[in-house]
């Protein structure tokens, strides 16, 4: 089967072209072709349709097988062009091939035309699809350099002395550098002693096994801020530069903290949940050691008192003193046991006057200095507010009294338009917060870890200074009505 072929003759002999046609298809061609022999003819033909070669004498009259050659080039430097001429020198032949002629011949040998016509069309053919290969690799590049330029996760690769063969912007950034700058180095030059060796097991677990890995990092950014990194590695092939690892990180640090946060935050509501049973079996042989102890034994003192005037039949005498002074008592010690479940100032009067209240009946028992100030705009709050902040004085005058050995306490309560401050000051011995604070999430002591809910729960916050020695604040912020956090 013959092979069609578009072939275009810059000739001006009409015979020679026709001896052409007769060869190629004496070698198995078909031709279409067409016949030039000046410059705008060349240009029209080009314009017209696109040739699979196209064959060209060296010397005619009006034009110039060199000047066809440069036309030809500048339409489509992929076409096939071949040099026929009658006579053609040694370094006239090497100046057309170096000009971009694909090969050149005497008519003489016009025999060897179709062998060289095929050996062309496979040539460029051949060149075709290697620039088509040579273009869809540079839009391969060009789209992977896109990628990673604009990929917001550090991404790298290393060669297998584990030196970084390439890493994207994310990745030198993260260091303070640019791509060029990591090209070579190691993670030795980057991190921490321990970081870059655990680094380097990894790497070498993945070129050893073959394997996939993921791991959870701490590593430090140019900042010196530690950032939590989930890392995925992989082996690929390096092309003839061996095997060679890549990875890329994405920065969890905040999803971390959140979720450490979480977990802090549910201990601590289970430690809160079992001290809230517990608290209520305290208050509860609280109330009964005081019924029992302190008003029972008042009240069956006083019953033998009137037993003793119901006998002699006289109000005279020390039993009906005895029983008024046991009475006066017992109402002492209901109003204690009240009090300390709650002030009934503070449904009757408000909070300020529950609060002066409380101070001084509490110094006054303890022998302390008790001094308690007010500012702010009047009127009560909500009562969910106004018990949250007695409920905090009450916990924390509770602690200082029994821990701090203190001489003085001070409570200030300033409430402003939208909030409300509250202070509770002694200068008493003092503690470290931290082991406070750690002895609270293990279960071991409460004190802060309650005053801390409380204030949460309304929406507000707590800030405590205390050293040892040197006395402690606690200091509240509570909005002036509840706030509803949602998760």
């Amino acid at each position: 089967m013959s092979i069609p072929l578009r072939v275009l003759f810059v000739e001006d002999m009409e015979e020679d072209a026709v001896l052409m046609v007769r060869e190629l298809k004496r070698g198995g061609f078909e031709p279409t072709w067409e016949r030039v022999d000046d410059e705008q003819a060349l240009l029209a033909a080009l314009q017209a349709q696109r040739w699979d070669i196209v064959i060209s004498d060296y010397s005619m009259p009006m034009f110039s097988g060199v000047e066809a050659l440069k036309l030809v080039k500048a339409d489509n430097d992929q076409t096939p062009f071949i040099i026929v001429s009658g006579v053609i020198g040694e370094q006239t032949a090497v100046e057309v091939m170096k000009a971009g002629a694909q090969d050149y011949f005497l008519k003489s040998a016009i025999a060897r035309l179709p062998h060289a016509v095929d050996r062309e069309l496979r040539d460029a053919q051949a060149r075709r699809k290697q620039r088509a290969s040579a273009q869809a690799l540079r839009e391969m590049q060009a789209r992977f350099n896109a990628f990673m330029n604009a990929a917001p996760m550090p991404t790298w690769i290393k060669d297998g002395q584990l030196r970084y063969n390439y890493v994207n912007p994310a990745q030198s950034a993260f260091y303070g550098m640019t791509p060029h700058d990591m090209d070579g180095m190691t993670d030795a030059e980057l991190m921490t002693s321990g970081g870059a060796e655990a680094s380097r097991e990894y790497d070498r677990k993945v070129l050893e096994e073959k394997c996939e890995l993921h791991t959870q990092e701490t590593v430090f950014d140019h900042n010196h801020n530690a950032r939590i990194l989930d890392v995925v590695r992989f082996p690929i092939s390096g092309e003839g530069k061996g095997d060679m690892v890549a990875g890329l990180a994405i920065d969890v640090t905040e999803r971390e903290q959140s979720r450490r946060e979480l977990e802090l935050a549910i201990q601590r509501q289970q430690i809160l949940s079992s001290r809230v049973i517990e608290v209520q079996e305290r208050e509860r042989q609280h109330l009964a050691r005081g019924l029992h102890d302190d008003v029972g034994q008042s009240l069956t003192a006083l019953k033998i008192n009137l037993e003793t005037i119901k006998k002699t039949g006289s109000l005279e005498g020390p039993s009906l003193q005895n029983g008024i002074d046991i009475v006066t008592a017992v109402l002492a010690q209901v109003r204690s046991l009240s009090l300390d479940l709650r002030p009934p100032q503070l449904d009757n009067l408000g909070l300020i006057a529950a609060l002066r209240s409380y101070v001084e009946q509490k110094s006054k028992l303890a022998n302390v200095n008790g001094w308690f100030e007010s500012s702010g705009h009047d009127g009560q709050l909500h009562h969910d507010i106004e018990n949250t902040a007695f409920r905090i004085v009450q916990e924390a005058v509770t602690n200082i009294l029994r821990h701090a050995k203190c001489q003085n306490i001070w409570v200030k309560i300033d409430r402003q338009q939208d909030q409300v401050y509250l202070s509770i000051r002694d200068d008493g011995k003092g503690f470290d917060i931290e082991r406070a604070r750690s002895n609270a999430i293990s279960g071991t002591s409460f004190g802060l870890l309650n005053m801390e809910e409380r204030a949460v729960l309304v929406g507000g916050s707590m800030d405590i200074t205390s050293a040892p020695g040197a006395g402690t604040e606690i200091v509240m912020h509570l909005p002036v009505a509840p706030i509803v956090r949602r998760m």
